[in-house]
């Protein structure tokens, strides 16, 4: 998993490439420490360009979404398709994400 953070005026795009799995973890909690280190109202996880999320990286959306709601900025995620997009379905995580 690679990402990139575009921050626009407080509304934050995070630019996804990869997979993301249980591996990416320690990487994935580093991007919230960025995030939450820059002034973000709104932040959207673009999935566009991953392929496979296990269910760790299930669980790595859901700490961002608490994280999301304490630190009092708003969480969605978009271009999810295929196989990530069916996962977020499944798992209903796209009603919470305002997929």
């Amino acid at each position: 998993m690679d990402y990139r953070i575009d921050n626009n005026g407080g509304k934050a795009t995070v630019v996804f490439t990869g997979d993301i799995t249980f591996s990416e973890n320690v990487s994935f909690r580093q991007l919230l420490k960025d995030i939450s280190d820059q002034s973000v109202e709104v932040c959207n996880f673009d999935l566009s360009s991953v392929d496979m999320v296990d269910s760790a990286g299930l669980g790595m959306f859901l700490i961002a979404r608490e994280q999301s709601e304490t630190a009092g900025w708003k969480l969605t995620v978009s271009g999810a398709q295929g196989h990530v997009a069916s996962m977020l379905k499944l798992t209903k995580l796209s009603d919470l994400l305002d997929a």
